[in-house]
């Protein structure tokens, strides 16, 4: 009986013990999985530190390898190169026939609506050009993608931009619409006139007196658009008695300017005004144009800030929707004539008229 009860403890010893063995045996398996995600959560954090790591050194490796390439190259050949790749043909048919397809891609989702002059825009255009050529060195120098082609076709895209408005039908403005427009430019209309009356008073004299008093009087709402072209126009022909000598900044003068060319054509004495039509087609080609004009603009005066800072650029460069473009010694310049092209066909459409008063 002693032998049996000596054999029932063994065996239950050896289940004990095989029970044991194999908890020790799960936990050494759960201890093995632990560590090995751990050793692979460790890896995968230690791939990515090396892998950002490497990423930046290689971004680090390419901006030293585009410096050694760009310190190679003659910033002159760079600017020859690109001004023979460049589309400079003005004449505005061939003009917007080639950028067309570009300006179809510029998204229409918020598009402005185009209210400038385009011959304006190119005199400032070729002005700043003029302008910014002795500094071009280095600015290409300083730049990783100067976009000089791009810079370099703008007289053409302006007069693509010209080409492509002509074949807009003549908008027309609800009478609501002109208020608006009449009231946008009164203030600044009330202070240029009352600067310009201090400015043409007999003790300080720099403009003719009866100027200044021809644009005051009137009254109507056909008078008033007139005032919004005549203010800027006066300011441009005597910007020599008037330079640093007034505190109107180039893009008010050029908004009276824009309002008054549009109000003009669309107020006459003693007619009704006419409904506006849906924008059409020819117009959203046309502000895409412009879209691009002032995108181009904008890098323009990249170079030329890159080159000689921001304070020093606004100063060359005339504002691409001045009224009057600035030459190299500073004076006014007219803007050139249009290059001769065949005329666009213009769609059918009458410019608004609106009861004067």
């Amino acid at each position: 009986m002693g032998r049996n009860k000596d054999k029932k403890a063994g065996a239950k010893d050896a289940k004990a013990g095989k029970k044991d063995g194999a908890k020790d045996a799960k936990a050494g398996k759960q201890d093995d999985a632990k560590d090995a995600k751990a050793d692979k959560k460790d890896g995968a954090k230690a791939g990515k530190r090396d892998g950002v790591r490497a990423s930046k050194a290689g971004k680090k490796e390419a901006r030293r390898a585009r410096k050694r390439d760009r310190e190679g190259v003659d910033p002159a050949a760079l600017i020859a190169e690109a001004r023979a790749d460049a589309f400079t043909d003005e004449a505005p048919e061939r003009a917007f026939a080639h950028f067309r397809p570009l300006a179809e891609r510029v998204p229409a989702a918020g598009l402005p609506v185009f209210t400038g002059q385009p011959l304006l825009m190119r005199a400032n255009a070729r002005a700043a050009l003029d302008a910014i050529e002795p500094h071009l060195p280095a600015a290409v120098s300083a730049l990783r993608d100067p976009r000089l082609k791009e810079v370099f076709e703008l007289p053409a895209l302006v007069m693509a931009l010209d080409f492509s408005a002509a074949r807009v039908p003549v908008a027309t403005l609800s009478a609501g619409e002109i208020d608006k427009m009449l009231a946008e430019g009164a203030p600044w209309r009330e202070l240029m006139l009352s600067y310009l009356e201090v400015a043409s008073h007999p003790l300080l004299g720099l403009l003719p007196r009866e100027r200044v008093a021809a644009v005051r009087a009137g009254s109507g709402k056909l008078d008033k658009a007139r005032d919004f072209v005549a203010l800027p126009g006066l300011f441009a022909e005597f910007s020599g008695a008037l330079a640093e000598k007034h505190p109107f900044p180039a893009d008010k003068l050029d908004l009276l300017a824009t309002l008054g060319g549009a109000l003009v054509q669309q107020v006459r004495p003693g007619n009704a005004a006419a409904a506006v039509p849906k924008r059409t087609e020819e117009s959203i080609l046309r502000d895409r144009i412009a879209a691009l004009v002032a995108e181009r603009y904008d890098h323009l005066q990249v170079l030329a800030t890159v080159a000689l800072g921001k304070r020093k650029a606004d100063e060359l460069l005339p504002a691409l929707r001045a009224a009057v473009a600035l030459g190299s010694n500073g004076a006014a310049e007219a803007p050139d004539e249009a290059p001769e092209s065949a005329p666009a066909e213009a769609l059918e459409g009458a410019p608004a008229e609106t009861t004067d008063g």
